[in-house]
């Protein structure tokens, strides 16, 4: 069952790239990006073993069931809206900004609300299933495009055409200190420990996670490879000019493998089942806080026939991508990006201790409770 755990970890090392990180770090790249992904990497790592070994101390729950049955009604309810707002915004994000990229790279005169209707229709069937579903669905999506977008990675990084000389460049700004926004956004890259939030439910009693040096192994890669390799292919004053800066990237390489040719169309192929993906998982974790806030909520991770309930809550997202995708623009969602990266560091630090505070009190009330128990046979 770990397996499925560090599918959340590579899906989500490989999603950054439609996140704008690598456009955030590129335009830090000479004050402080370096730095702060050398930080990353430690303080990444060390929150996603605390996250998930503070998980594995609640077997079958989510963080809504723990937070329902351990704190306040008031407090658990609004942690759980906070939780679920930031998960809604993380699929809207990630729809528009490929809906965007689709547009601008296949069709500039195409209506810009068509592929965002089907990639919004396609997340919320998908979100709307059962948990296990969702999980299952994710494997099999992702055993189909990762290989091939690491092959093309690995492309990138052994093409003739990359400039080293640009890479050791940027590389040297290495003792610069750290900008906030960057290292917040370095972190997401390790954010696959997230999804316990809800996908804890499915791992059975007594689960290990084990051969967690997985996470900074992939997760550095991925970190390493979104940000040089466009400096190497655009050069250290080019690449700040672009804002589809890996998808201008994969267009400037090609394959000799029969019909296909320009790796741009391969690549934004891929990344439409990573996206939706991204989509369907992080609003049906959106969507589960949501029931949690409910007063009779019953926690399902099987559920069927589905719920009339998960296809309103969808639909409701879908609503609001829409509304956002009306009200913004590139410099917008450039903004909303860097403030989600920001909100989301807090929110992981911040689970870390709650979880930890949870522990304590989990167990400080075990310990309350043996004596008595002890006492009972003897009365």
């Amino acid at each position: 069952m770990s397996r499925y755990f560090y599918y959340h970890v590579i899906y989500v090392g490989l999603i950054n790239v439609m996140l704008f990180v690598p456009w955030t770090l590129v335009q830090h790249r000479f004050d402080g990006a370096v730095s702060a992904m050398a930080i990353a990497v430690v303080l990444g790592t060390f929150v996603a073993y605390a996250t998930t070994s503070l998980y594995l101390r609640f077997p079958q729950k989510s963080l809504p069931d723990i937070l329902n049955s351990l704190l306040p009604r008031w407090l658990a309810l609004t942690i759980n809206l906070l939780a679920s707002t930031l998960w809604i915004l993380a699929g809207i994000l990630v729809i528009y900004s490929y809906s965007a990229t689709i547009q601008q790279f296949f069709n500039p005169d195409m209506n810009p609300y068509l592929f965002l209707l089907l990639m919004t229709a396609a997340g919320v069937w998908g979100a709307s299933r059962c948990t296990r579903s969702v999980q299952f669905a994710q494997e099999i999506m992702l055993l189909i495009s990762a290989p091939l977008i690491i092959m093309i990675l690995f492309k990138a990084v052994f093409n003739p055409w990359l400039d080293w000389d640009a890479i050791r460049v940027t590389a040297g700004y290495i003792r610069t200190p750290p900008s906030f926004v960057s290292l917040c956004a370095a972190t997401f890259v390790f954010a696959g420990y997230n999804t316990l939030a809800v996908f804890n439910r499915l791992l059975p009693q007594g689960t290990q996670i084990r051969y967690r040096w997985i996470i900074p192994l992939f997760c550095t890669f991925f970190l390493l490879v979104s940000f040089f390799v466009p400096i190497g292919f655009h050069g250290t004053v080019g690449v700040a000019q672009y804002l589809y800066i890996w998808s201008v990237t994969a267009d400037s390489m090609i394959m000799e493998y029969g019909f296909v040719y320009r790796v741009l169309y391969i690549f934004l192929l891929l990344y439409t089942a990573l996206s939706l993906m991204f989509a369907m998982n992080t609003w049906h974790t959106a969507m589960e806080f949501l029931k949690a806030c409910r007063p009779k909520y019953k926690p399902d991770p099987d559920e069927y026939p589905t719920p009339k309930i998960n296809w309103l809550i969808n639909i409701g997202f879908a609503a609001l991508t829409f509304a956002y995708a009306i009200w913004t623009n590139e410099q917008r969602n450039q903004l909303v990006n860097q403030f989600w990266l920001i909100a989301r560091t807090f929110s992981d630090i911040t689970s870390v201790v709650l979880l930890s505070f949870l522990v304590w009190k989990t167990t400080r009330r075990r310990r309350s409770q043996i004596p008595s128990d002890a006492a009972a046979p003897e009365s």
